[in-house]
């Protein structure tokens, strides 16, 4: 029993020490309001873990839409396997945003050359990704920088994505059918000031002018090449999605139509269809689970921290 108690404290404060980061200020102002929920702070800032072995990449992770960095990282494992293989984490502390990223993309880019410039690391060994709106900013940063590699200052080398609406156009209908249905307010209420700001931003609905949705969605179904997925056509992608239908059908009462998988499998396919072989896409059943314990799809414990870690490991070694 002793020597039991003892291993148990061992591995306790060896993941104390893991777990142990930097947190680098960048700003002092957030005029863009990039990071929100952080009370009345405007500062903007990361987290740096880094490994005490030779540093081989960077993995960026991008928290979900309004959740702080701190319940970020108590979600995953992932930054912890990462660290004890030689891999850097940076947390940028960005859970909300602009319509069209600049600021977002700004931020991100001075992260970037800060860590090459402290780290003589190669532009080509970072990999980024996040939950919903940290994996939208993930995917959109690539295509970006993959469309116009002269504004932004890398390229990522991979994108892991969990659970990312991707098209527009059909996110707005999900919206209408949210709206009409009128049963979860949390997310009636959502779809209304979702809608409201496509109104406002693209004069309208999908129906009125396609052709805008398509050029600010990550993948359009049924446009050429996927729309904006054609620049995603050589890129490493690891997607994570889940299938929950007692949740979607007791829990919202939604069907197929409004889960984001749909679109996640289409634009996985469209890659593959167009030569990518390195993009994947992992469908689990029941496995979403909130911070707070609620069962929810929309949730980091989709992600297989192993999995996704072999796959970083690879795209590192290549």
């Amino acid at each position: 029993m002793r020597n039991i108690l003892i291993i148990i404290i061992l591995f306790n404060i060896l993941t104390c020490k893991a777990q142990r980061h930097e947190k680098i200020t960048i700003s002092k102002t957030d005029a863009s309001e990039l990071y929100v929920n952080d009370e009345d702070s405007t500062e903007l800032f990361y987290y740096k873990f880094v490994p005490k072995t030779k540093i081989k990449g960077v993995l960026v992770i991008l928290p979900s839409g309004g959740e702080i960095i701190e319940n970020t990282l108590k979600q995953i494992t992932l930054h912890k396997f990462a660290i004890k293989k030689g891999i850097m984490v940076i947390v940028p502390s960005i859970n909300w945003g602009t319509d069209n990223r600049e600021a977002e993309f700004t931020v991100l880019d001075k992260i970037f050359n800060e860590i090459v410039e402290t780290y003589k690391i190669p532009k080509d060994k970072f990999i980024i990704g996040g939950l919903s709106s940290g994996a939208m900013l993930s995917l959109t940063y690539a295509e970006q920088a993959v469309k116009t590699p002269e504004k932004h200052f890398l390229i990522p080398k991979g994108v892991f994505a969990l659970d990312a609406p991707l098209d527009k156009a059909r996110f707005y209908k999900y919206c209408e059918r949210e709206i009409q249905r009128n049963i979860y307010q949390p997310a009636v209420d959502e779809a209304k000031w979702i809608k409201n700001n496509c109104d406002s931003i693209y004069g309208g609905s999908p129906d009125i002018f396609p052709e805008k949705y398509i050029e600010n969605s990550i993948y359009s179904y049924g446009a050429k090449d996927g729309g904006n997925a054609k620049y995603l056509k050589n890129m490493p992608l690891l997607t994570f999605t889940d299938l929950d239908t007692d949740w979607l059908i007791n829990q919202r009462h939604r069907d197929l139509n409004d889960w984001n998988g749909i679109d996640i499998i289409s634009m996985i396919n469209q890659l593959k269809i167009m030569g990518n072989e390195k993009a994947k896409v992992i469908v689990s059943q029941g496995k979403g689970v909130r911070l707070d314990g609620t069962k929810n799809p929309h949730s980091w414990s989709i992600m297989d921290s192993e999995i996704c870690l072999k796959w970083i490991l690879e795209l590192f070694e290549k």
